[in-house]
């Protein structure tokens, strides 16, 4: 492994760690003492003042010497809690006289304030009518990107109902296992396309190998390593075989940001930072879908622009992705039916996801909400580095839902789906692996980086000839 790709997979590494440190660490919580009395009634609770200024408000009011409005205004017993998991902020005044932020959810019982915690040394709860003594002592939540932790998400495991949990979890699996034959079906479409016939069989075990490869080794040797590898091996042509891999590649894309513009109108996920940014985004990413089908179907038309691009690498990535598409411009019905196999993948991705959801019992969001931040979290997993998009399924569903569900559910929405991926539809290809020849199982990195070589090679005869 050379230098870049080590620098690449570290990068990949941290950036999945530092997903989850965000997730989880907290700091400055702790334990703090309240009015017990002040507590049962609600009159030491608070919210953030909505017309509270931000950081340059502030600031202008500072230097032009404007009154600014209080910065929290009180908020009710009974409301506490519904706004703590709509994601608002509830705070405490302690008997120290400070406002800190609750942790509110910690102390919710049947969507009202009703526990405290036993002591201020002790984290086990007790109701609160249960409590003695004009002291309590409640949870203060720190400096942290969402009110989640390591305890909630097992709290939320062992309150499954497995009767629930199971089927829906096959549904799930059974489900996106249909979405990956749809993907086989499009390579094998694609390969027929470049004049090369493989049965859908060896394809599927090839498929599922790769998918295997993905889990277990890092960079090169995954899935569309193996699969340009196993197809070479038997064709010996290593265009045609980085062609369609190539070509698949933007129609998954085109499929990708077709399902997110079509579920778009529908999912009603306003005020969510990332659902904000990509409904902004909404003519740039139709005009990618634009361009993306000119692509595949006029590629020609883009060769005098792709001369203006400075940048050496891209300009080279651009020109070898005209190329790719030249070999199918002509075969219009060949790319409807990739591109309908990507669409329908797409969709059993989201409809997988909205399966988890299921069998957690996710109750505030709809259908569409689940399958619109599936497709969401899918387009941020191609533009986040991180070690198998770990840490961006988790990272995507709670900010998207974590504000009309319990974040910890929001968690493991995603993270139940990374289980299915790579666990139940990925372990198949290590039993077709050990079912195969010795030579079959003997890949190497050199092996994958020779064929680099000679597809290479070969482009460039083409090329100049």
């Amino acid at each position: 492994m050379n230098l870049k790709k080590v620098l690449v997979t570290v990068l990949k590494t941290l950036v999945t760690v530092g997903i989850f440190v965000s997730l989880f660490v907290e700091f400055g919580g702790g334990i703090v003492a309240v009015s017990r009395r002040g507590f049962a009634d609600g009159s030491i609770l608070y919210r953030s003042n909505p017309a509270s200024p931000g950081f340059v408000g502030r600031m202008k009011a500072r230097l032009t010497g404007a009154t600014l409005p209080e910065p929290y205004v009180p908020v009710s017993r009974d409301y506490a809690c519904t706004l703590a998991l709509e994601g608002g902020q509830v705070f405490v005044e302690t008997e120290a006289g400070d406002v800190v932020k609750l942790r509110a959810l910690h102390h919710c019982v049947d969507g009202t304030l009703g526990q405290v915690l036993a002591g201020p040394n002790d984290s086990r709860k007790v109701p609160l009518a249960a409590a003695t003594g004009a002291t309590v002592w409640v949870e203060k939540q720190g400096v942290q990107r969402v009110p989640m932790t390591v305890a909630d998400l097992w709290t939320e495991i062992r309150g499954l109902n497995l009767a629930v949990f199971v089927p829906w979890l096959l549904f799930a699996t059974v489900i996106k296992f249909l979405g990956i034959l749809a993907n086989i079906v499009r390579w094998k479409v694609l390969l027929a396309g470049q004049g090369l016939e493989f049965g859908f069989g060896w394809l599927t075990a090839s498929y599922f190998v790769g998918r295997f490869f993905g889990i277990v080794m890092p960079s090169t040797l995954g899935l569309d390593g193996w699969r340009l590898y196993d197809t070479i091996r038997i064709s010996r042509k290593p265009v045609e075989c980085a062609t369609v891999l190539a070509v698949e590649r933007i129609t998954g894309l085109i499929g990708l940001i077709a399902t997110i513009l079509l579920f778009m109108p529908f999912a009603d996920l306003q005020g969510r930072t990332f659902a904000d940014v990509v409904q902004k985004l909404a003519v740039p990413l139709a005009a990618a879908v634009g361009l993306g089908l000119m692509l595949l179907l006029k590629p020609a038309l883009f060769a005098p622009l792709i001369r203006l691009v400075p940048v050496a690498k891209v300009r080279g990535f651009l020109e070898n992705a005209i190329r790719s598409a030249t070999a199918y411009s002509t075969r219009r019905g060949t790319l409807l039916v990739a591109l309908a196999c990507a669409v329908f993948g797409q969709l059993t991705t989201m409809a997988m996801y909205f399966g988890n959801a299921m069998a957690l019992q996710v109750e505030g969001v709809t259908m569409l909400q689940v399958f619109y931040a599936a497709a969401v979290m899918t387009l941020f997993t191609f533009l986040i580095p991180t070690a198998a998009g770990e840490g961006v399924r988790e990272l995507m569903f709670v900010e998207l839902l974590g504000g009309r569900i319990p974040t910890a559910k929001a968690f493991l929405i995603g993270h139940v789906g990374f289980w299915i991926e790579k666990l139940l539809l990925s372990f198949q290809g290590g039993i077709f692996l050990l079912r195969a020849p010795k030579s079959y199982q003997r890949v190497t990195r050199e092996d994958l980086e020779r064929l680099k070589e000679e597809t290479a090679r070969e482009r460039e005869v083409r090329a100049t000839a």
